[in-house]
């Protein structure tokens, strides 16, 4: 996250250590239980944890279950109880099959999509024109904005994804229990919810941002300052009970699902450095940069091939060697903006015409050197 004095529109409701945010600050300070690998079904279901603690018709409760209870995915113990707890997702969210629960899921759970537009602005990369807003539009974002604001010195980045993914996980979860999704369908559905939580170190930082994502959903269906205050409390009680559980949170278990390579950002550490890039978007990264986070130390743009989405921009460590480069193993494709979140310092460089290269000096900066690749 970037310094204060950095920040534009920037106008918290109160300091990092006061107000709501004082005791979310404090689940951050305290003492992590390291991490420990874990099963897959059992970081899903610590990923529903909070959900978990409400008592939804249908699905065993904590009491009536094991020792393992927020490390398992309950199904429904007999037909009776399936109607029942598909008969609340009916009552309450309007759910009644996997097309009404996805449709549902896609929403209500999407605060930090939210939250990323209001970053935007902080960090001075508009994600579009706040012009371009109505005036009631305009006064509902500014107000949402300066709300969450008290909230990036805690977050960052991290936001209020974990109130989503908490929230999508509770009602996959029951979809699971009670049948409207199948297992194939929940593992697909569950999947990208296990790599976005990759954006968090530990359980106290997933908490920390899902009671502020809790909080900022309050906000939003006008919940008063007073009566938030309250909301906190509650929040920070589910919380808690979860991170001093050596069954839940508190064991450390983590999951981490496994990928082509290591690369060094998941997609939810990704923040939009271009939202305005017009023209093809595909650029070549080695992976002294993708993998091992090398800054870029050159870096060139040809004339690509018409018919691809070739921006035609290459970049490099500037430590390869040639037989390095020569193996295509270690070279990928990506997508413009996934260079600029690797290394932010080539943002200025990318409207430079083609037959442009620039290398890195001694000061950190690029400068610009001729153009000269071999033929062929």
């Amino acid at each position: 996250m970037l310094d204060r004095t950095q920040l534009h529109d920037f106008h918290p409701a109160c300091a990092p250590t006061e107000g709501l945010c004082g005791e979310i600050s404090a689940l951050l300070s305290r003492s992590r239980r390291k991490r420990r690998p874990c099963g897959r079904d059992a970081f899903l279901a610590l990923l529903a944890g909070v959900p978990a603690l409400r008592k939804t018709p249908g699905i065993p409760s904590a009491k009536e279950s094991g020792p393992d209870y927020f490390t398992t995915l309950p199904l429904c113990a007999s037909e009776a109880d399936a109607a029942l707890c598909q008969n609340h997702l009916k009552t309450i969210f309007g759910i009644t099959d996997k097309e009404s629960l996805l449709d549902f899921c896609d929403k209500q759970f999407r605060c930090q999509d939210n939250y990323l537009d209001f970053e935007s602005f902080w960090e001075g990369r508009p994600a579009f024109n706040l012009a371009s807003l109505k005036e009631d539009s305009f006064l509902f974002f500014t107000a949402a904005r300066d709300f969450s604001a008290q909230f990036y010195p805690l977050t960052g980045h991290q936001g209020y994804l974990a109130w989503d993914i908490s929230e999508r996980m509770g009602h996959l979860r029951a979809g699971l229990a009670c049948g409207l999704l199948n297992r194939e369908e929940f593992d697909h559905l569950a999947e990208g919810q296990i790599v976005q939580a990759q954006i968090f170190g530990s359980w106290e930082e997933y908490a920390a941002s899902l009671v502020c994502g809790a909080l900022y959903w309050d906000f939003r269906q006008g919940t008063s300052q007073p009566d938030l205050l309250k909301a906190q409390q509650l929040w920070m009680d589910l919380v808690r009970t979860l991170l001093a559980n050596d069954a839940a949170w508190d064991s450390g278990f983590w999951y981490v699902p496994k990928r082509e390579k290591e690369y060094r950002l998941w997609p939810s550490e990704m923040k939009m450095y271009l939202p305005d890039w017009d023209g093809p978007n595909g650029c070549f990264l080695t992976d002294r940069i993708a993998v091992d986070g090398c800054k870029v130390g050159w870096c060139y743009r040809e004339e690509p091939e018409k018919g691809f989405p070739d921006s035609g921009w290459r970049f490099f460590s500037g430590d390869e060697s040639d037989d390095y480069i020569a193996d295509i193993s270690h070279t990928g494709i990506y997508d413009l903006n996934t260079a600029c979140n690797l290394d932010p310092d080539v943002i200025p460089l990318l409207n430079a015409p083609y037959r442009s290269a620039f290398v890195r000096g001694e000061d950190g900066k690029f400068r610009p050197e001729p153009f000269d690749l071999p033929e062929g």
